[in-house]
């Protein structure tokens, strides 16, 4: 107890000489949190933009004889599905329409198209939800012409929500049709998965491009307000095994696809989330590790500056450590109130890096990043959003405060090497 007391009096004693060092900590721990919460953000930002464009968490395909990713009487399919899955599953038919020969057209005014999204919107309404619109919604989308399309392209064709524009197509039979479509939303991406990217209701463009009723060319599953797990994944795949012919487990889309040479029989992929995302993957991994290497060299700045600067302080004190021998002290417990000291300093500092983190957070998120190109898909309503990783930032304080008390612990043995009588002979 007399020992929590010394150091709790020293601390405030000395508050001057150990301001630099709480400064240190506390910048360097803040920086770390708010790295770690900015990282975190932008890569929930992109895993939500995933599922939009991707329709959940997993998409089941299906193909024979290699003659494409199509699936007949899906209704049917659909009902197998839920059959075997738990009762919280979206299951949803989507046909994603290649529109690279396709375009839409306003005032004689041309905008190309990547991907028709194929949607059904009364079943997804919460995921299609999560768009950033600037203008409109899904209110009307389900059953009718309607399209949303990205703000890039509404800029290109220089529509508003309401105008009627022209999207001409190929059609399965290599015919060219033209229909009219309405703009009833326009979504704020200009990313990978948004850009050249429009949203129709699934049967508009099924019927549009010449598919018959019974047509699919997706079924996805939606797990909406959780997170699935691997071990969740593995155990939906083997439940539909017993529904469905599955393909073996695939950790790479194009894994499934280029075996469909292959099948001579109705053949299904569980594609889950990941499969789809081997490329952003690599991006997300490459961000962890700057990420990592950012809070290694913070973290090497603190234990390095506050080891050294204690051994500096402790020498300083080598008189009061003299007196504290000569009255019967133990080496011991000097050593435990001098590492208590340091202890404290960094709780404090841990404690202040949070508190500025929060701070750091805060004004990060009122910024507007979306004029950086294909920034998009990091962002939410145009805004980095950093959100907290309670186990990284819990593994990155416990680090800071382990080693740094092993380096004052080193400083402090190397400082204490000294005789009563040699100590209390020393000045400052």
């Amino acid at each position: 107890m007399y020992q929590t007391k010394i150091a709790l009096r020293s601390l405030l004693y000395r508050k001057t000489q150990y301001i630099s060092l709480f400064l240190v900590c506390m910048a360097g721990v803040a920086i770390s949190l708010t790295s770690i919460a900015i990282s975190s953000g932008m890569i929930k930002s992109l895993n939500q933009k995933a599922k939009i464009y991707y329709g959940g968490d997993i998409a089941l395909m299906c193909s024979v004889n290699s003659d494409g990713l199509d699936i007949y009487n899906y209704k049917t399919h659909i009902d197998e599905i839920k059959s075997v899955l738990p009762k919280d599953a979206i299951v949803s038919p989507r046909m994603d329409f290649d529109a690279r020969y396709s375009s839409f057209y306003f005032e004689g005014v041309q905008a190309l198209q990547n991907v028709i999204k194929g949607v059904d919107f009364n079943n997804e309404k919460d995921l299609i939800s999560s768009f950033t619109f600037v203008d409109g919604g899904i209110e009307e989308m389900a059953g009718s012409n309607g399209v949303l399309i990205s703000s890039p392209i509404a800029k290109m064709l220089n529509v508003h929500v309401g105008d009627e524009i022209t999207f001409q197509l190929e059609t399965v039979d290599d015919y060219i049709n033209t229909v009219p479509v309405i703009v009833r939303g326009i979504f704020q991406d200009s990313s990978v998965f948004g850009m050249y990217t429009s949203y129709m209701d699934f049967e508009f463009i099924r019927d549009t491009y010449g598919r018959p009723q019974n047509y699919a060319n997706r079924i996805c599953v939606n797990f909406p307000n959780r997170t699935v797990s691997e071990k969740e994944l593995h155990d939906y795949y083997n439940s539909l095994s017993k529904v469905l012919n599955m393909y073996s487990w695939v950790d790479d889309k194009d894994d499934y696809i280029d075996a469909t040479d292959n099948f001579k029989v109705e053949t299904w992929g569980f594609i889950p989330l990941s499969a789809n995302l081997n490329d952003v993957e690599i991006m997300e991994l490459a961000m962890d590790a700057i990420i990592t290497f950012i809070i290694a060299i913070l973290t090497l700045i603190i234990i390095a500056g506050i080891g050294s600067t204690y051994r500096v302080l402790i020498m300083k004190r080598i008189t009061e450590i003299g007196i504290y021998m000569a009255v019967g002290m133990k080496k011991r417990s000097i050593i435990s109130t001098l590492l208590f000291e340091a202890l404290l300093l960094l709780i404090v500092g841990c404690i202040g890096g949070i508190l500025l983190n929060s701070v750091f957070c805060s004004i990060i998120s009122l910024f507007d990043f979306s004029f950086i190109p294909s920034f998009d898909m990091f962002l939410e309503k145009g805004n980095l959003c950093p959100r907290m990783d309670v186990i990284k930032s819990v593994m990155v304080i416990v680090a800071v405060i382990t080693f740094t008390i092993l380096a004052v612990l080193y400083a402090t043995l190397k400082s204490i090497k000294i005789m009563p009588v040699q100590a209390l002979a020393t000045t400052e």
